[in-house]
């Protein structure tokens, strides 16, 4: 990890660089939800510690703004993957699980599947004309 490795993430953070970016994304996956600033910006800070991560393990090898890049995709992809279908995300990956947590703190819509409809027979232990029957009183009837 490089000087100019922090220097150029504290900068494209603060102009808005990755939020664009992210934006970016969804625009070309096709996302037609809205997603408020809160969850975007939640978002971003996700990819962001995930590239910076990847840059401290990787010793320098690849940029922060190549790894930037390539986490704001798959933040892309998830929010895709979860507006779009009522799938359920692989369980034991960790960006997914974060992502997960994130879309229900701000309540990204997901499509239902409905099952199919069966018809089941309900038995009754007496039936259901007897109640109605006793309720009526000896004066209203004469």
């Amino acid at each position: 990890m490089k000087l100019l490795d922090s220097g150029i993430r504290v900068f494209t953070l603060a102009q808005g660089t990755g939020v664009r970016w992210l934006k970016e994304d969804l625009s070309s996956l096709n996302v037609k939800i809205p997603l408020s600033d809160g969850c975007l910006e939640e978002l971003v800070r996700d990819a962001d510690r995930a590239a910076w991560q990847a840059v401290a393990v990787s010793a320098g090898a690849t940029s922060y703004l190549t790894q930037l890049r390539q986490q704001l995709g798959q933040q892309a992809a998830l929010v895709h993957c979860w507006t779009a279908s009522d799938e359920k995300l692989a369980a034991q990956d960790a960006s997914a699980q974060a992502f997960v947590r994130i879309a229900r703190k701000y309540a990204l819509p997901r499509p239902w599947k409905l099952s199919d409809p069966v018809a089941v027979e309900s038995r009754r232990l007496r039936p259901s004309n007897w109640k109605w029957a006793t309720a009526i009183e000896a004066r209203s009837v004469a």
